[in-house]
């Protein structure tokens, strides 16, 4: 049986990123267990970003602390879609893609 070395996410970009369950299980995050993530950009830069925990009904969902001035420092507008692989070898986060929103203007005033 092959084990999978990497899991693959997309996510919308806003002021705030939570991290997809099978990332943070993977990470062993918890509340008594927050630690910086490796995130690398699409310029082979890695950034270490601290976790945050947030309650959500009953479970704790994980995510970034600052993850806006990530997005800034990148020139990521809210909205584009954001392509990741995570590599479970070395807990890496890599941002592979990035797809700008098309904005479409017409009878808006």
């Amino acid at each position: 049986m092959q084990t999978v070395s990497f899991i693959e996410f997309t996510k919308v970009a806003e002021n705030r990123l939570r991290l997809p369950c099978a990332v943070s299980d993977h990470l062993c995050l918890s509340v008594d267990n927050l630690h910086e993530v490796s995130v690398k950009n699409l310029r082979c830069e890695v950034t270490n970003i601290k976790t945050l925990a947030e309650k959500d009904g009953d479970v704790y969902r994980y995510g970034f602390s600052k993850w806006s001035r990530f997005l800034k420092s990148n020139q990521i507008p809210i909205g584009a879609t954001l392509f990741f692989k995570y590599v479970k070898s070395s807990q890496l986060l890599m941002l592979t893609k990035v797809v700008h929103k098309t904005t479409k203007k017409r009878g808006r005033a």
